[in-house]
């Protein structure tokens, strides 16, 4: 079957989750709280505040071999479940600080694949560059540098992929929606799956 075909595919996704709360007797608070300033999207509509996550997993038996369930669940077919591990996108999401701050619309992240490719934007692009995210994701960043930059811009990329996790930084001329030429100074990492130690995309801000 379809689904038995799925069982130990790898999974990955990014969504955001609330941010929960513990009383202040909790040991963890404080370390919640920081958490929350740190991770924050900030309120939103309803006053929550939201975690950008990145989970990945891979799909497995359930319930495992030797586990009777009733026959009720047994007989949906849907024998299987989800184990993945979250990460906090400490490094892809505002600082709450920061919102309220006058650099708050001075940067924006952005998620690549090993090719270049926009995978993630964040709405600040729209204030810094004139595109909505929908406009840059599935393109090549490298279709927006100016032709001078290019070439520099591949060694820097080039570059970000051998340093596995370590920050760069460089600066460059991205073409505005507007077709002027803005001035950027990125500072970019490669995000390595927990699991192999492979890239799986570049993170830049």
């Amino acid at each position: 079957s379809s689904m038995r075909l799925c069982m130990g595919s790898r999974r990955g996704f990014i969504c955001r989750m609330k941010v929960g709360a513990l009383g202040p007797e909790s040991m963890a608070a404080g370390h919640l709280n920081r958490l929350k300033q740190r991770n924050s999207l900030g309120p939103s509509q309803n006053s929550h505040n939201y975690a950008v996550v990145h989970c990945t997993g891979y799909i497995k038996n359930w319930p495992p071999t030797g586990v009777q369930m009733e026959r009720g669940v047994e007989e949906d077919g849907t024998h299987c479940c989800l184990v993945a591990i979250g990460r906090l996108q400490v490094t892809s999401t505002p600082n709450t600080s920061d919102l309220s701050g006058s650099n708050s619309n001075a940067e924006f992240i952005s998620r690549h694949s090993m090719e270049g490719k926009f995978t993630f934007v964040d709405q600040r692009v729209i204030g810094l560059l004139g595109y909505t995210p929908p406009e840059l994701l599935g393109k090549s960043c490298f279709e927006f540098f100016h032709p001078e930059d290019q070439t520099h811009m591949k060694e820097s990329f080039e570059q970000v992929l051998k340093l596995k996790g370590q920050v760069m930084s460089v600066m460059y001329r991205f073409r505005a929606k507007s077709r002027e030429w803005v001035w950027l100074r990125t500072s970019a990492f490669a995000f390595l799956n927990p699991y192999h130690d492979e890239i799986e995309y570049i993170v830049c801000t």
